[in-house]
C-alpha cells in the first residue's frame, strides 16, 4: 500500500511539473481532440489572440478559422492529411506566428489529439522587412550615388568629356593609345594637360608601369641631365657613391611625360632626340648604353613651330614629338564640361578635407557665366579657396566676394547687386518666388556671416528672432 502511494504521489509531481512546464512556457501550446476541438491551451493564447484561454477551450479550430482567429490552420490541415505540419499563422490581432502542429495516434492508428507549438515572429518578420527595404533602399541609393559619381567623372572615366570638342580629344587619344608614337599635348596654361598625359597612360597597354610625371620648367639646366639620365658613383663633385637611377630607367616599360617641354635648353634637346631616337642612353660617366622601352608624352603652351623658326628649338626634335599633335580645349570652349568640373571638384575637395560643403545656386549660376582665363586649374584652385574659407557647409556669394575682393585676377567674378539681379530674372525657370527666395538666401547669408547671430540678424532686419529662424529653416 505504501509502494502505491509513493508511485501515485510520484506521478502526481511529475503531472504537476507537466503542468508547470506546460503552463509557463513562453510558446503557445495548443492542444484538441480528433474533431479539432480545444481541450487544452497555454495562457501565451492570450498576446497571440487577445482571448483568455478560457475562452478558446471547446472551441472548434473549424470555426475559429472562418471566424478569422487565426488562419490558416495547421491543425485543421493536420487532420486532414494525418501528417505533420509546419506553416506561417496569422491572427486576428495582427501577429504572426510559426506553427508546427504534430498529430497523436491512438493504438488502432487513428489521430487522438494534435498538439501545436506557436512561436511569435511578429518582431523578426518586421525586422526582416524593415532590413529587406533598407537593403532596398540603400542598393537604390548606391545606384544613384554610381550614377552621380560616372556622371561628375565623366564618360571617359578620370576626365571630363561631356563636350563634343572634348569627346572628340579623347576619341584621338583613345585610338593612338595602344601604339608607342609620342604624343605632343597642346594648349593653354591650366586646360589639364597633366592629367590628359596621365589618362591616356592608364588606358594604355602600360598602365601597369611607371607613370614619371617630369615638369621641364622646375629643373635647372645644370642638374636636369642627371636627374634625367642618372649617374654612375663618383661621375661628378658631390655625387652620392652608390650613383643614381635617372627618370628615364624609372620609366622603362611605361611613361615618361615632359611637361613644358619648351623650356629644354638646345643642349638637352639634342640628348633628349637621341634617346628617342635610339631608345637607348648612358648614365653621366657611364660607359655603357643602356637600352630601354619607353612612351614619351610631352606637353607645352608655347608654339614650337615659331620656336622653331626663331632656333630656340630643335627642328628635328619637334618632328620626332610632333608624330600626335593633341590640341587641349581651353574650358571657355568647353562650356558643357564646366557644372561636371565644379561637382567633381567639389567631391574631390570633401574628400580631401572631410567636408561636407555644397554651393549655393547663385554661386554655381555665377561660376557658369565666368570666362575662366586660367582654365581647369583656376576654377579647381577657387572652388577649393573658397570651401576652406567659408563658414558654413552651404556656399553663399558672400564666400565668393570674399575671395574674389583679394584677386586681382578675377575681376569678373565680383558681381555688382544688379548683375545678380539680371542673372536671375533671365533664368526662364525661376519664378518670382524663386527669385525672392535666393535673394531671401543671400541677404541671410551676408547678414549672419556679419553679425553673428540671428538674434542680431532679426534686430538688423526689422524683424521677430522666429520669423529668422524660420525663414533660415525654409530656404536650408
Amino acid at each position: 500500500m505504501a509502494e502505491r502511494d509513493n508511485e501515485i504521489k510520484e506521478l502526481l509531481e511529475k503531472v504537476q511539473e507537466l503542468e508547470m512546464v506546460f503552463q509557463s512556457s513562453h510558446d503557445e501550446i495548443f492542444v484538441t481532440d480528433a474533431t479539432g476541438t480545444c481541450i487544452r491551451v497555454n495562457p501565451s493564447c492570450e498576446r497571440h489572440y487577445g482571448l483568455q484561454g478560457i475562452e478558446l477551450l471547446g472551441k472548434n479550430v473549424f470555426e475559429m478559422e472562418s471566424e478569422k482567429i487565426f488562419y490558416p490552420s495547421a491543425t485543421v490541415m493536420v487532420l486532414k492529411d494525418k501528417k505533420p505540419v509546419t506553416l506561417i499563422q496569422s491572427t486576428s490581432t495582427g501577429r504572426r506566428l510559426h506553427v508546427t502542429a504534430n498529430p497523436v495516434f491512438d493504438a488502432d492508428g487513428n489521430v487522438f489529439r494534435v498538439v501545436s507549438n506557436s512561436l511569435d515572429i511578429t518582431e523578426i518578420l518586421t525586422l526582416k522587412k524593415q532590413v529587406e527595404e533598407m537593403e532596398r533602399v540603400i542598393k537604390e541609393y548606391n545606384g544613384q550615388l554610381e550614377q552621380l559619381r560616372q556622371s561628375h567623372l565623366g564618360r571617359k572615366g578620370e576626365l571630363i568629356a561631356k563636350s563634343k570638342v572634348m569627346e572628340r580629344v579623347l576619341q584621338l587619344l583613345e585610338r593612338v593609345s595602344q601604339v608607342n608614337t609620342s604624343v605632343l599635348l597642346l594648349g593653354e596654361s591650366g586646360v589639364g594637360k597633366s592629367e590628359v598625359a596621365f589618362w591616356l597612360h592608364n588606358i594604355s597597354n602600360r598602365k601597369n608601369a611607371a607613370f614619371i610625371d617630369v615638369n621641364c620648367g622646375a629643373i635647372p639646366p645644370s642638374l636636369f641631365e642627371s636627374e634625367l639620365f642618372g649617374y654612375e658613383p663618383g661621375a661628378f663633385s658631390g655625387a652620392l657613391s652608390s650613383g643614381k637611377v635617372g627618370l628615364l630607367e624609372s620609366a622603362n616599360n611605361g611613361t615618361l611625360f615632359l611637361d613644358e617641354v619648351g623650356e629644354l635648353p638646345l643642349e638637352l634637346q639634342t640628348k633628349l632626340l637621341q634617346v628617342i631616337q635610339n631608345q637607348s642612353f648612358m648614365r653621366v660617366g657611364g660607359r655603357e648604353a643602356k637600352k630601354i622601352d619607353v612612351r614619351f608624352i610631352t606637353a607645352t603652351n608655347q608654339d614650337l613651330e615659331k620656336m622653331v623658326a626663331e632656333g630656340t628649338f630643335r627642328r628635328d626634335l619637334y618632328y620626332r614629338l610632333n608624330v600626335v599633335p593633341v590640341v587641349i580645349p581651353p574650358l571657355r570652349e568647353r562650356t558643357e564640361d564646366l557644372i561636371e568640373l565644379i561637382f567633381l571638384f567639389m567631391e574631390r575637395i570633401n574628400q580631401k578635407y572631410s567636408f561636407q560643403k555644397r554651393l549655393s545656386p547663385s554661386v554655381i549660376e555665377k561660376l557658369l557665366t565666368y570666362h575662366w582665363p586660367g582654365n581647369v586649374r583656376e576654377l579647381e584652385n577657387v572652388l577649393e579657396r573658397i570651401a576652406i574659407t567659408s563658414d558654413s557647409n552651404e556656399i553663399f556669394m558672400e564666400s565668393l566676394y570674399e575671395v574674389v575682393r583679394r584677386d586681382a585676377k578675377a575681376p569678373d567674378l565680383q558681381m555688382a547687386q544688379t548683375d545678380y539681379v539680371k542673372t536671375l530674372v533671365s533664368d526662364p525657370n525661376l519664378t518670382l518666388d524663386d527669385m525672392l527666395s535666393l535673394v531671401e538666401q543671400e541677404i541671410l547669408a551676408h547678414c549672419t556671416h556679419e553679425l553673428g547671430s540671428m538674434r542680431k540678424v532679426a534686430k538688423r532686419l526689422g524683424v521677430s528672432q522666429s520669423t529668422i529662424s524660420r525663414r533660415y529653416k525654409k530656404d536650408k
